[in-house]
Order: C-alpha cells, then structure tokens, then sequence
C-alpha cells in the first residue's frame, strides 16, 4: 500500500452492505437549514446536475470554502472586537472607579448593620458587575465563533470537532453527554428558549447602566451612590422589572429550561448509573470512619458553638472526593470513546474533503485517481493513530487543560463540574 491509500481496494461489498456516497453536505448554516427532506423538484434537479457537471473525483461545490463570505466575516470580526475592546476597556475602567469610590461603612449606611447585608451589597458592586464583564466577555467570543462556524464547511467542521473529540473529549465528557440528551429533549427549543432568556437580561443590563449614570439632583454624584442598602435593592429591583418587556414569556422560559435540565440530569444519572453507584458507595464507606477520624479535632478547631456543623463538612469533603474518585473513572472509559470517535471523524473528514483534491498528485504513490473515500482505508490508517494519540495525551495530562487553554475553556469547566455534582450526588 501506497502513501495514503492504495490502489488495492476494500474487499468487495454488495450494494445491499454498503451504500454509495452520500452527497457533500451543505456548506453553511443557512444552506443546512434549507436542506430539509422536502425540497422542490426544480432545486433537486440543479444539484444533481451540478453534482454530475464537477470534475471527477472532487467534491460538489457545497463542500468548498466561500473566500469572498470568509473574507467578509473576517473583517466584521475585526471590526467588532476593535469596538466591543474599546467599550469593554471603559466598562472596566468605570466599574473600578465605582468599586474605589464605594464606601459600605456602617456610618455611612446605618441600614446594612448585619453581616449578610454588608456581604450582599459588597457583591453587589465588587463581585457581580465584574462577573457581568467577564459574562459579556465570554459571550462575545462565542458570538463571533457561531460567525466562524455559519461560513465554514461541514468536512472541516467535522474535523476541527474530531480533534477536539479526540484530545478533550474525556475531560468534558459529561458535558458532552448533556448536550447530547439536551438535543434529544428539543434541540433548538432549548436554544430559542434560552435567547429569549439572554435578551431580557440584555434588556436589564442595558437599563442598569443607564440607572448607574443618573444623577437627578443635580449635586455631582450618582444616585445610587447615595442610596441606603434596603434603597439600593429596591431602586434595582424595580429597574429590571420595568426593563423586562416580556414577564410571562420569560417566566415560561425559565419553566421549560428548568424542566428540562432535571430531566437531563435524570438521564445523565441512568446513563453513568455505574459511575453513580461507585461514588455513592466510597461515600457511604467513608463518612462513618472519617467523622471518627476527623470529628474530634474539627471540633476542638471549630470551638463548642459550631460543633454543629462538623458532621456536615465531613460529609462535603466525602462526597466531593467520592465525585472527583469517580469522575477520574468515568473520564478514562470516556477518554478511549471519544478518542476513537473522534480520529475517525477527523479521518473520514479528510477521506472525502481533502483528499479528493490531493488524488490526482498521488497516483504514483498507489492512490486511485478519482480518488473513491469508499475503496480506501485512508479513515483508518488517520484515525486510529489519532485516537491513540489523543488518549495517551488525556491520561498522561490527568484529564486538566493545559494554560491557557484552561482559561478559555473556563466556564465549561464550570458547567462541566456542576452537572457532575449534581449527576453525582
């Protein structure tokens, strides 16, 4: 056999045992939203003649690059991380002067005169409108990654997928499976309705920082600067009810998101019943003999008035390494699967979006010219070192992102460990 594939075929296989090439998918997201079962005879038609009128062995016109769209969305792209780093940088400059201009003394707010009051209007101005920059951050970037996916082709998708299937795909493979039930239990309902969730509390941010801004008496500071703690809470409370313009719809969203994250769970809890079996029983082997072990002396730390809360905070500490002892199993079996999954979809990829091109300058290296993806074991011979590769590299890696891959990936990370503790325990 030559480079690649090789002129000497696949055994040979009956109409009946494998079926003919599907047809190149289409290119972008508009063009699959068209590519519905029902289509007109007129449309057919076209594509197949212009599917029997490309050259031999290359792929249908669908399945190329658009250069002019790519380069367009390359320039949008440029220009509106140029304007959203600019608001950005002053969203990040105004919202440190606010938090250096802050002052939550008792003296100056006699009404947050309790610990949970301080706590909650000290989050208020130093944890949450930070959190909403990083939020605005994130979204952006996944915004602009969506602009990316619309133009790009389905055979390069599929292997910038698999790669990441194959190198990563043990380490979020909880979320991996979620987002599989997800699809199941509505796909695109659950989309439309978390949009609809997302622009109401676009709608809240954007009325909040405009109520930041006002100053009505005219004396050089902000209004809510001024404003007590119980004020405070419902000036800003009443500012986002006025800026929700939908209530009921956004009440049946968060309905049907909720209803249909508890039945993901329940699903993710009879797909990994195994690893949930094994976590619950490390956790009800080691509670007794750790409390013996640990509970005396977290009580002489913890003194007489919070002896209390000894047996609880053995007990998280059990449950969460039970979850992590758990996790690291469930992550090794799921390693290998997405492993395999993954190298094959990059290799197939490359069997009928790259190679067709590439036949024609191999022949004397023993590839058929045209080149056929069907004859040719060229999948398996990229695939299956793929899929080694990317499992050596998950378990030697412990199953944790490297920097700063660990950063960008962050909020999955975050949502990949909740869903385990909530599958988990």
């Amino acid at each position: 056999m030559g480079c690649g594939s090789s002129q000497e075929a696949k055994p040979a296989v009956t109409p009946a045992a494998k079926s003919a090439p599907a047809p190149p998918s289409p290119t972008t997201s508009e063009q699959r939203a068209e590519a519905e079962p029902l289509v007109p005879k007129a449309e057919t038609a076209q594509a197949e003649a212009a599917q029997a009128n490309a050259p031999a062995g290359q792929p249908a016109s669908g399945e190329s690059l658009d250069v002019e769209a790519a380069k367009k969305t390359a320039g949008d792209i440029a220009k509106d991380s140029k304007e959203f780093g600019t608001k950005t940088m002053g969203d990040i400059s105004k919202t440190w002067e606010q938090m250096r201009s802050a002052k939550f003394s008792a003296e100056n707010d006699p009404e947050a005169n309790t610990p949970l009051k301080k706590g909650i209007k000290f989050a208020m101005i130093y944890l949450v409108k930070p959190l909403i920059i990083i939020i605005m951050i994130y979204a952006f970037i996944v915004q602009q990654l969506y602009r990316v996916y619309k133009i790009l082709p389905m055979n390069l998708l599929q292997a910038i997928f698999g790669i990441g299937l194959c190198f990563f795909g043990g380490i979020y493979f909880m979320s991996i499976a979620a987002a599989e039930a997800f699809r199941n239990f509505g796909g695109m309902r659950v989309i439309d309705e978390f949009v609809i969730c997302w622009d109401q509390a676009m709608l809240v941010k954007a009325a909040n920082e405009l109520d930041d801004e006002v100053d009505a008496d005219k004396n050089g500071t902000v209004d809510v600067q001024e404003m007590s703690y119980n004020e405070l809470l419902s000036h800003k409370a009443k500012v986002a009810m006025v800026a929700i313009e939908q209530p009921d719809r956004l009440q049946k969203a968060l309905e049907y998101l909720f209803t249909a994250y508890v039945a993901v769970v329940a699903t993710l809890k009879v797909q990994f019943a195994r690893t949930v079996a094994v976590a619950l029983g490390i956790a009800d082997m080691l509670v007794l003999p750790s409390c013996q072990l640990f509970g005396p002396m977290l009580a002489v730390i913890y003194g007489k008035d919070l002896q209390h809360w000894v047996e609880p905070t053995i007990t998280t500490i059990v449950k969460l390494t039970a979850v992590i002892v758990a996790s690291y199993i469930q992550a090794i079996i799921s390693a290998f699967y997405s492993g395999l999954r993954g190298g094959r979809m990059f290799g197939t990829s490359v069997a009928y979006g790259l190679m067709p091109y590439l036949g024609p300058y191999l022949t004397k290296c023993g590839v058929q010219d045209p080149f056929d993806p069907e004859q040719s074991y060229i999948d398996e011979m990229i695939g299956f070192p793929l899929a080694a590769a990317g499992f050596y590299y998950q378990f030697t890696s412990g199953f944790v992102l490297p920097f700063p891959y660990n950063l960008i990936m962050l909020p999955c990370t975050i949502v990949e460990w909740a869903i385990r503790w909530d599958v988990y325990t």
